[in-house]
């Protein structure tokens, strides 16, 4: 029975594919029915040679397809394709699903066996998601901060950097002087985004909180060479630097390292930067598509309040989860929102 260990050793020792469209596809027997190989992004693929499978859960059908498979030496075959993200933890996940389908008799019956395991590849595929998110969230949250550190006076690049919050659970991603900040960050072409309680769209009641701010921003994959491109990583670099500049010690610029590495905790394993931060996983090329600020003060955002909420005494507040749209119809006024990165910065930093 092949084991544990020997499947993760060969799934890491697996090269990134030369090209987009073909790759070295590694057995994990001679059967030659599940197979794994890294794409040329550097995500981790698992082939299910054969029949199709057809998954149940929702979540396993979107992360899976049957096509056909090109490998580097000009062959093919038709497999159900399943993709793991380019995120080291994730070979361990890649070993476990292939030993549990090898476990459930993959070799001579596929279609049960991916049956039985399927509940453990849902799950994958959940963390899977959350871990994305989370990346794309701290990707967010860096851009803004960056602009911040680059726009303010030298002064007050280190109270910025403190100000920043979303690395911890707290009700603000940013609270800058009298200025609560919520940040959200999607890959979707408007400014649409979940919102888990009232509190993330509005201005905290009876507390010292005179303005609130929603900042939404869009991301898209890009190339890496594309103008205006960016990084986790190389946001991280860019603070590290004003941080530098303007004298910050290497005690403090250590702490806020530290704090990138939390973020998220509860749902990835979090971004290293002094460890990780040359993996492909992280350096996921971004470019901005927009870089809104939406006061949510104006009584002409029709979103759901803490007032709205009260009237229905049986509802428990902080259960409270929906979708906005801020960019439904447009712009709320002439001046809300703000548009633009260095325009919305302008907007925080000149209250």
């Amino acid at each position: 029975m092949t084991s544990y260990e020997d499947v993760r050793q060969r799934i890491e020792r697996l090269p990134v594919s030369r090209q987009v469209g073909s790759r070295t596809v590694e057995w994990m027997t001679s059967a030659a029915v599940i197979g794994v190989a890294r794409d040329a992004d550097g995500k981790v693929e698992i082939f299910l040679r054969g029949i199709e499978v057809r998954p149940h859960s929702s979540s396993v059908k979107e992360a899976s397809e049957y096509r056909t498979v090109y490998r580097d030496d000009g062959s093919s075959f038709e497999a159900t394709r399943l993709v793991l993200p380019a995120l080291s933890h994730f070979d361990q996940v890649a070993a476990f699903v292939c030993v549990e389908l090898l476990r459930n008799g993959a070799d001579s019956d596929l279609g049960r066996a991916f049956t039985l395991t399927e509940p453990i590849i849902r799950l994958a595929m959940e963390k899977l998601t959350l871990s994305n998110e989370a990346l794309l969230g701290l990707a967010g949250e860096l851009l803004l901060l960056e602009v911040l550190c680059r726009q303010a006076a030298d002064a007050r690049v280190l109270d910025i950097v403190s100000g920043w919050h979303g690395w911890r659970r707290s009700a603000r991603d940013f609270v800058l002087d009298d200025t609560g900040i919520e940040v959200k960050t999607t890959t979707g072409f408007t400014s649409s985004h979940h919102v888990e309680g009232v509190h993330q769209v509005e201005r905290e009641q009876g507390g010292d909180e005179a303005r609130f701010l929603l900042v939404s921003i869009g991301l898209q994959h890009a190339g890496i060479d594309t103008d205006n491109a960016f990084t986790v990583p190389s946001l991280v670099e860019r603070i590290k630097t004003r941080m530098a500049s303007v004298g910050v010690s290497s005690l403090v610029i250590d702490q806020f390292i530290a704090r990138i590495a939390e973020y998220g905790a509860v749902s990835w394993n979090g971004y290293d930067h002094n460890t990780q931060s040359s993996e492909s996983g992280y350096n996921v090329p971004y470019q901005t598509m927009f870089f809104r600020a939406y006061n949510m003060d104006s009584s002409d955002i029709g979103v759901l309040r803490s007032e709205d909420v009260e009237k229905h005494r049986h509802v428990v507040d902080g259960s409270v989860r929906f979708r906005v749209n801020l960019s439904f119809h447009g712009a709320v006024s002439v001046d809300n929102p703000v548009e633009g990165a260095n325009q919305v910065a302008y907007l925080i930093l000149n209250n």
